[in-house]
């Protein structure tokens, strides 16, 4: 919770604080420890991986070189909206 606005923020984590607290019988009153716990895991998760694990909309300019395949730097890619050539 931001101290200044008093809103939640976000959680960037794999899964939800509920089923987080839900599966390890943890209360209300641990949030904070369970927030970090989450965020610390999801990142050092990605970090190993090399990617996010969260769906984006990403937008990206490459060099084509001729080639069949386009290499992108995000995967998996689900859908590929456009490609333009310039």
């Amino acid at each position: 919770m931001d101290s200044e606005t008093g809103v939640q923020k976000p959680l960037h984590s794999l899964i939800p604080l509920a089923d987080f607290k839900a599966i390890l019988g943890i209360d209300d009153r641990e949030d904070a420890l369970s927030r970090y716990c989450l965020i610390t895991a999801t990142f050092t998760i990605e970090q190993y991986c090399k990617r996010s694990f969260f769906v984006k909309k990403q937008f990206e300019r490459i060099e084509f070189a001729g080639d069949l395949l386009l290499y992108l730097r995000e995967y998996p890619v689900r859908e590929v909206l456009a490609v333009y050539a310039y």
